[in-house]
């Protein structure tokens, strides 16, 4: 079993549900806000369905790879909190802003992290 990835997929699955439940309530208000939203709702969710799944595969991996629970739930509340502040970030500012930057980055730092432990298991030394 699983556990930790199992609780970040379901973190992540309820996160997912929600963007896109914001996608859907922006098409249908979208006259009514502000031009950039829709916009940038609908990239907060495209970015989330574009890393997130590699990133519970490389999160299920190391796990099943006997890397200590600890260090998993590192990767995976790092992972769920840099996408709620990437989220965050796209649906407050039209522009550039700190939230966005670290919620994006840091998922970026994630996947490679975990890439780079999944090499690291695997390559002998």
């Amino acid at each position: 079993m699983i556990p930790v990835t199992l609780l970040y997929a379901g973190l992540l699955a309820l996160l997912s549900v929600l963007l896109a439940n914001q996608v859907l309530y922006v098409r249908l208000r979208a006259q009514t806000m502000p031009a950039w939203k829709p916009d940038a709702t609908l990239r907060v969710q495209a970015n989330f369905v574009e890393n997130v799944p590699l990133a519970l595969v490389l999160l299920y991996l190391v796990e099943a790879s006997g890397v200590a629970a600890m260090v998993v739930h590192v990767f995976g509340c790092a992972l769920v909190l840099f996408r709620v502040l990437h989220a965050w970030g796209m649906s407050r500012n039209e522009g550039a802003n700190y939230s966005r930057l670290i919620g994006a980055q840091g998922t970026f730092l994630v996947l490679s992290t975990m890439g780079m432990t999944a090499l690291y298991l695997v390559v002998p030394g």
